[in-house]
């Protein structure tokens, strides 16, 4: 439920380079360029040189963990040196100009093969190796399971006909996941593959976390999704001693630093701020020696003070057509405050299942406002010109936009508020966490 101002995968990427900032791994990374114009000289293009870095913070110099220059043939071969398996940025320059930008996955023991032509590098590069093979198998999967999640959107699958589907689509992503182990592939199939079953099939769902719980790297979907299953069917206090026992799985402090962050997390989305604090003062000592867990924690500590459940919404304000759309306007009516770039994709991704939810719920005077981010009113308007417009939205530039991000304390969009009658907060939305939302809709139009 937590991880709310970033993507999990992200916040466990982030994780994982903290606490094991110096262990050290290595892979090697060779590769050949071609010239495929035979009427210039290779010369015109080769050599070239290949660096792979490290980007952690805006602002700061990025740290070279391979650099490599081709010869004469357009060859090259080295070892990269990393910190943590993951996706970094890659270049390709020569005389100094960048000619392209792409991403390189690093793991330990892995040989990363990288390949293309010039002139037109950018569409003639090739990567191979086991993390990338891999890769390119679950984005295959992906895009065929996209094509059914827009159905599914839709509405156009429902009952038996849908838990097929899911289920299917939920076995091939297990199954991916089996063939491609120990690999980043692997992790975001099993993930997929568990997002899938929750909340009709529960039992293959806490079948398949309790087969992975014990591995650090996937313990954080037993802390997430166990977590909420748990809640859900055995109340808050079940959930936080289900949470107890999956840290006294491992000893790891990779694992530790994320059931904490999902214990902080259940206890704010359940309105025991004071409980919630108390565990956030604990958890910034325990990894006061890790920076990621302390911009996390500065971050979680802006909304236990300011935007907990109970809390009155920050003040906003924009005119529609004459009328004024603010926080004092809405009170009387439940209502779903949107915060986002109208162009962002997992927006675009959410909006046909938004309008459903409020086409149902408007009957209980439930309304949607939306306050875009994106800078051109030209954006705004181009998004609407085939979809409907059902609910307040402000225009590009209505209200002050870097005040608005600190006040609601924005990291990550789309983030959504759902506010009561009274004008106060039930809760927090942050990325996919919206697909929770039926339930506390129901809590507050009973």
């Amino acid at each position: 439920m937590l991880t709310r101002q970033l993507p999990f995968f992200i916040l466990i990427a982030l994780i994982s380079l903290g606490c094991s900032a110096n262990k050290k791994k290595e892979a090697v990374v060779s590769g050949k360029f071609s010239v495929t114009d035979t009427s210039v000289q290779d010369t015109l293009y080769l050599p070239v040189d290949i660096t792979i870095v490290q980007e952690d913070s805006v602002g700061a110099n990025p740290d070279t963990l391979f650099q490599a220059t081709t010869d004469s043939s357009g060859s090259f071969s080295g070892t990269a040196s990393f910190a943590s398996k993951r996706e970094y940025p890659a270049f390709i320059s020569r005389d100094g100009r960048n000619l392209l930008r792409f991403g390189v996955i690093l793991a330990e023991g892995d040989s990363v093969q990288i390949e293309g032509r010039f002139p037109g590098i950018g569409n003639t590069l090739t990567l191979s190796s086991r993390e990338h093979d891999a890769l390119r198998q679950f984005r295959n999967l992906n895009r065929g399971f996209q094509r059914v999640a827009r159905f599914i959107s839709a509405g156009q699958l429902q009952g038996d006909t849908l838990e097929q589907e899911l289920s299917k689509w939920s076995d091939l992503y297990y199954e991916l996941y089996k063939e491609n182990e120990q690999t980043r592939a692997g992790e975001l199939a099993i993930t997929e593959s568990i997002r899938l079953l929750q909340g009709w099939d529960n039992s293959t769902m806490m079948k398949r976390i309790r087969s992975v719980q014990k591995q650090d790297n996937l313990v954080h979907l037993a802390a997430n999704y166990g977590k909420d299953y748990v809640a859900e069917s055995q109340g808050l206090e079940a959930a936080l001693a289900y949470l107890d026992s999956l840290e006294q799985i491992s000893e790891a402090r990779r694992p530790k630093m994320q059931i904490s962050i999902e214990r902080i997390g259940l206890l704010y989305d359940s309105a025991r701020v004071e409980e919630a604090q108390h565990k956030l003062e604990d958890f910034k000592k325990q990894f006061d020696d890790d920076s990621t867990a302390q911009k996390w924690a500065e971050s979680i500590s802006y909304d236990l003070n300011y935007l907990s459940p109970g809390d009155q919404l920050p003040e906003f304000e924009f005119t529609q057509k004459g009328a004024i759309i603010s926080r004092d306007s809405l009170l009387g009516e439940p209502y779903i405050l949107e915060i986002t770039r109208l162009a962002n994709p997992l927006y675009q991704e959410q909006f046909d299942r938004t309008v459903v939810i409020h086409s149902i719920y408007k009957n209980y005077g439930l309304n949607v406002v939306t306050l875009p981010l994106d800078e051109s009113q030209i954006t705004v308007d181009a998004f609407f010109e085939e979809r409907i417009k059902p609910w307040p939205v402000a225009d590009a530039r209505a209200f002050d936009r870097e005040n608005l991000l600190e006040k609601f304390n924005i990291r990550l969009i789309p983030t959504r508020f759902l506010i009561d009658r009274d004008g106060k907060i039930v809760r927090k939305y942050v990325g996919r966490e919206f697909q929770d939302i039926i339930q506390d809709l129901q809590s507050i139009t009973n």
